[in-house]
C-alpha cells in the first residue's frame, strides 16, 4: 500500500465519527442569474468618471480593512482588521454568525474541500473550525507564531497553515490533531500550499527558499536555496503557483523575478518574467498551456509554457494584489489596488470588463465553487459580490 493511502486513510478515519454524528444542514444554493455585460476597454475608461457600481451584494459590518474573503456555494466568511469575522449569505448579505474569538486581525481563510468547514487565522497566531453551514465554532487550533496563510488538503480534512515564526502546521479536521510541523525556514513562511495531488506541501519563504515537504513524515522531498543564483538571486519569495501535474511550480520573488523549477528532479527551468517591483500573485491555466505573473506594478505577464516566452501582458493602473484562473473556463481574474477587478479571456489574449463598486484598494477575493460570481474584500472596510456570467 502507498504511504499516501495510509494518510489519506487516517484523514478518513478522522472525519468518520464526526460525519457520522452530523445532519445534512448546509445551506441551500441560490444560482444568481446571468447578469454579463460585454464592453471596451476604452468604454471601461469612461465608466470610471461615472462611479459604475456593478455590486450584486455588499457587506459592511466590517469597520476596518478586510484582509481575506472566501466563498463556498452561497456561503462567505469575512475576516478584517476588527480582530473579527463574519459568515455571511452571499445573495442577502444576512449575517449567518459573527466570529469574535480573535484577539488580532483576521488575515486567512477557507473553506474545506467538502465544503463542512471553515478556518480562519489571525495574526494572534490562532487558527478557528467552525462548520459552515451554521458558523458553530469546533476547533482551537494553536502552536504558530501570527498566521500568515491557510490551506486545505485537495482530497480530505487536513488544514495547512504558515507562520510568522517560519514553522509551518497541518492538522486533520475534526479532531484538531497535530499530524506534523514542517520546519527549514528562518524567517516568515510568505506562501505556501498542499500540490493538486495532495501529496507535497510547498512552501517560500522571506528567507528566499522554496521546500516540498512530505506532509506525512514533514521530510523535505526537495528544495531551492537563497544562495542558488538560478533561483530569485536571493530574494525573498512572496508568491507561488503550482501546476496540475503537482510538479512544476513558478515562484515570485520580491525583486519582480520569477523562477519556474520542477520539484520532482529539482531542475530551475528557467526564468521567464521580470517585473519591475515584487511579484504578488502566480498562477497556471488548466486549460492552455500558460502560466501568470502579477506585479505591484500593475502588470500580469501571461507565458506560454510550450515555448517559454512571453505571450501577453495586461495592466491595471495600480498594483495586482491577486489573480485566479478559472477552472471550467479559460478566463483569469484580478484584482487591484486600483479599486478594480478585472476579466480577461485567455484564449484571445483580451479584456473582458471591469467590475466596480469598491472606494478602496481590492486586497483579496474568491471564487465560488460554480465560478459564477466572484467575492473580493478592501481596505474600505467591505466585502462585495459581483456575479462573473
Amino acid at each position: 500500500m502507498d504511504d499516501y493511502d495510509d494518510f489519506d486513510e487516517q484523514l478518513e478515519a478522522d472525519a468518520e465519527d464526526y460525519y457520522g454524528e452530523q445532519n445534512d444542514d448546509d445551506i441551500d444554493i441560490d444560482d444568481p442569474a446571468d447578469d454579463e455585460t460585454e464592453e471596451e476597454q476604452g468604454d471601461d475608461e469612461v465608466m470610471v468618471g461615472l462611479k459604475r457600481v456593478d455590486t450584486e451584494q455588499g457587506f459592511f459590518q466590517h469597520k476596518e480593512p478586510v484582509y481575506t474573503v472566501s466563498m463556498r456555494d452561497n456561503v462567505v466568511v469575512s475576516g478584517a482588521g476588527d480582530d473579527k469575522a463574519f459568515v455571511w449569505n452571499a445573495s442577502t448579505g444576512e449575517v449567518i454568525r459573527q466570529l469574535t474569538s480573535h484577539t488580532d486581525s483576521v488575515v486567512a481563510s477557507g473553506f474545506s474541500q467538502d465544503g463542512q468547514f471553515l478556518a480562519t487565522g489571525g495574526m494572534d497566531g490562532r487558527v478557528y473550525v467552525y462548520k459552515s453551514s451554521s458558523g458553530d465554532q469546533i476547533l482551537l487550533l494553536e502552536g504558530p507564531d501570527e498566521v500568515t496563510w491557510l490551506n486545505w488538503h485537495p482530497r480530505g480534512n487536513a488544514l495547512l497553515c504558515g507562520s510568522a515564526d517560519g514553522t509551518l502546521w497541518m492538522w486533520a479536521i475534526p479532531s484538531g490533531q497535530c499530524m506534523n510541523v514542517f520546519t527549514g525556514h528562518g524567517s516568515s513562511v510568505s506562501c505556501g500550499q498542499f500540490t493538486p495531488d495532495g501529496r507535497s506541501i510547498i512552501s517560500g519563504g522571506e528567507d528566499g527558499i522554496l521546500f516540498s515537504y512530505d506532509p506525512k513524515t514533514a521530510a523535505v522531498k526537495t528544495q531551492f536555496r537563497a544562495d542558488d543564483a538560478r533561483f530569485l538571486n536571493g530574494n525573498s519569495v512572496t508568491s507561488l503557483g503550482v501546476h496540475s501535474d503537482s510538479q512544476v511550480v513558478l515562484a515570485g520573488g520580491q525583486d519582480g523575478t520569477s523562477c519556474l523549477v520542477h520539484m520532482g528532479n529539482g531542475k530551475v527551468l528557467g526564468t521567464i518574467s521580470k517585473a519591475e517591483d515584487s511579484i504578488e500573485a502566480c498562477g497556471f491555466s488548466t486549460h492552455l498551456p500558460l502560466a501568470s505573473v502579477a506585479s505591484t506594478d500593475g502588470t500580469i505577464a501571461v507565458w506560454d509554457l510550450s515555448l517559454m516566452r512571453l505571450r501577453d501582458t495586461f495592466r491595471h493602473a495600480e498594483g495586482v494584489t491577486k489573480t485566479i484562473w478559472l477552472k471550467s473556463t479559460p478566463l483569469m481574474i484580478s484584482s487591484s489596488l486600483d479599486k478594480t477587478v478585472r476579466l480577461w479571456d485567455m484564449r484571445t489574449g483580451t479584456f473582458e470588463r471591469s467590475f466596480y463598486g469598491h472606494t478602496g484598494p481590492v486586497l483579496d477575493m474568491a471564487v465560488g465553487n460554480d465560478e459564477t460570481s466572484v467575492a473580493t474584500c478592501s481596505d474600505d472596510g467591505s466585502a462585495q459580490i459581483f456575479f462573473l456570467r
